[in-house]
């Protein structure tokens, strides 16, 4: 280093202490005082100085990335990396093989798990926790674990969905869901609708709910069987729009237009809900804010009591939806 500790120091309006414990890593510096030390090194010519990497580890438990919104998560989490102190590293679980993600943390000591979906077992969840690891669900809620959660309230997103598409007049709407039977936002988004019909006074066959994966070829499948059972309906509230972009293209191969035949709301907002024509009305969920605050949570104080934030929903209008 070709400047002393204590002249950066001044140069950077810090103490030589700072200086010393930012540079060695001994003790963890304020993200603002980093900033400043590192401004005070390029000024000062020392930008070949390499403090230790005292980044900490934040483990992305997925069981798989095929629905698009884990895979846009997981991209906003690393995209966070640049601005971040910590080192993401994305660990597929297997229920089946637990002991992959206990021989990890083993080895790495992560400070922080995320993850996104249901199917993340609460057993390893507790071990994780038990050995001070926080564990946060990120955009999504499972009534059955003992996470740090942030997500939409997915009952109130639902209601209004459904409120949406009856204020434009429809009364027979097709829901196209996730599984129902687990303990978490597909129940909530159904209990939603529920709520929005009941208000109404007008019912919500059980016929008109159909459950499956939230993917391109489940809503596809589910929107032809639909039309061959002869289901009564003139909009579509498809749980994820990938779901809603599938019963889009059935709707199409059965000679139906979106949205003067069939209006088509999606939840998400995804990339592409605004690529597709007709442009697809979907819920809009803050994904970057849910990765913003699961990153804040894990970096507070272990011993804090687990929290659940919640964020704001939106409606974006397109052009897949209309008044009848």
């Amino acid at each position: 280093m070709n400047v002393s500790t204590r002249k950066l120091a001044i140069a950077a309006g810090v103490s030589p202490a700072t200086v010393s414990r930012y540079l060695n890593g001994t003790e963890e510096v304020s993200k603002e005082l980093a900033d400043k030390i590192d401004s005070a090194l390029r000024e000062l010519g020392c930008e070949e100085v390499v403090r230790k990497d005292t980044r900490k580890i934040i483990m992305v438990l997925v069981t798989h990335l095929r629905f698009s919104f884990y895979s846009k998560a997981v991209s906003e989490l690393f995209d966070q990396k640049k601005d971040s102190r910590h080192s993401f590293v994305l660990l597929q679980y297997d229920p089946a093989a637990p002991e992959s993600v206990k021989n990890f943390v083993s080895r790495m000591k992560p400070i922080g798990a995320i993850y996104f979906e249901e199917e993340i077992d609460n057993t390893i969840l507790q071990y994780l926790q038990s050995i001070g690891v926080r564990t946060v669900m990120c955009g999504g809620v499972a009534l059955n674990h003992e996470s740090d959660m942030v997500h939409v309230n997915d009952i109130m997103a639902a209601y209004d969905g459904t409120n949406y598409l009856l204020h434009l007049g429809h009364r027979d709407i097709l829901i196209l869901s996730d599984d129902v039977n687990k303990i978490g936002a597909g129940f909530q988004r159904i209990a939603g609708c529920r709520k929005a019909m009941e208000v109404r006074g007008l019912p919500l066959p059980s016929s008109n709910i159909i459950c499956g994966p939230l993917t391109f070829e489940a809503g596809h499948q589910a929107v032809q069987n639909a039309l061959v059972n002869k289901l009564k309906f003139t909009a579509i509230f498809a749980f994820s729009d990938e779901l809603a972009v599938g019963a889009m293209a059935a709707l199409y191969d059965a000679g139906l237009n979106v949205p003067n035949d069939v209006s088509v709301l999606g939840y998400d907002d995804l990339n592409i809900a605004s690529k597709i024509r007709p442009r697809l009305t979907t819920i809009h969920q803050p994904i970057d804010g849910f990765i913003k605050k699961s990153l804040d949570i894990i970096e507070q104080p272990t011993g804090e009591l687990s929290s659940e934030i919640l964020l704001q929903h939106t409606i974006i209008e397109r052009e897949s939806c209309r008044r009848i």
